[in-house]
């Protein structure tokens, strides 16, 4: 075999592709479960990073998503996020982004710093009957079921935020390196919105806590159809300090299966 043949070799300028930003430019298929709820303005306070704040109110967002790219096959997709600011710039800062396949969960972790973790998603529609749900290591984080009641107001086209933060662990176990804060900016255009009277349950899990995110009132149950272009754009530099009390949102502290669960009472 030749040294050209060897296909873990150099690749010619030509083949240098992220793929992944391709696959985000071309309009990404989407029908998705959307709920938004409210909940506690100091548990909003308490899981963002410097510099992000909190945005005007302390509204959860939760997406579960049936997602088609070009060139691959569907997977499921979810985001489970609060509302933030940076400076003028309001928008989602997502806690938990499980995804169903490895390549979803790879490239959006190390291109644009997304907190991806691979996960069992159901997104079920049965005429007007929906089903979605998340399941992680064996614990069901997420519920949604419910009936469409019919049409809602279809959404001008938006460009929607999402704040990440992109850096890896330090080799040496001593901190992060080179943070910093990312826009995943979202251009969506809706072509079906749809109401949905139904019921949201939250579980427990050591790894995805999602349940210490109360749910004090929900605002809207939803079922849509749309298309997305992402783009992606560092806004800063991040002080790694600001960081390494939240590394755990975006890191399995493996450590915690093994703790006992408490006893149920």
């Amino acid at each position: 075999m030749s040294a050209n043949a060897v296909r873990y070799g150099p690749r010619p300028p030509q083949e240098r592709v992220d793929h992944e930003i391709d696959a985000t430019k071309a309009p990404i298929a989407t029908e998705a479960v959307t709920v938004t709820y409210l909940t506690d303005p100091d548990i909003v306070a308490a899981v963002l990073p410097r510099p992000l704040e909190p945005g005007a109110e302390p509204l959860v967002r939760i997406q579960l998503q049936r997602v088609r790219l070009d060139g691959r096959p569907p997977f499921g997709s979810a985001v489970f996020s609060v509302t933030a600011r940076h400076g003028d710039i309001a928008g989602d800062y997502p806690l938990f982004m499980p995804q169903s396949t490895e390549q979803s969960v790879t490239g959006g972790r190390e291109t644009f710093g997304e907190p991806k973790k691979l996960a069992h998603i159901e997104v079920q529609r049965d005429g007007d009957r929906v089903d979605a749900g998340v399941e992680r290591l064996g614990h069901r984080l997420i519920g949604v079921h419910g009936r469409v009641t019919g049409p809602g107001e279809l959404p001008p086209d938006q460009t929607n935020t999402e704040f990440y933060f992109k850096f890896l662990r330090a080799p040496d176990g001593n901190g992060i390196t080179d943070p910093h804060l990312v826009y995943g900016e979202y251009h969506r255009h809706y072509e079906l919105l749809e109401i949905i009277d139904g019921t949201v349950e939250l579980g427990d899990s050591p790894l995805d806590p999602v349940a210490d995110i109360a749910i004090r009132e929900i605002r809207s149950i939803t079922w849509c159809r749309r298309r997305t272009v992402q783009v992606g754009r560092i806004a800063q530099p991040v002080p790694a300090e600001w960081l390494l009390p939240y590394v755990h949102q975006r890191y399995d502290d493996v450590a915690l299966l093994a703790a006992p669960r408490p006893a149920q009472v």
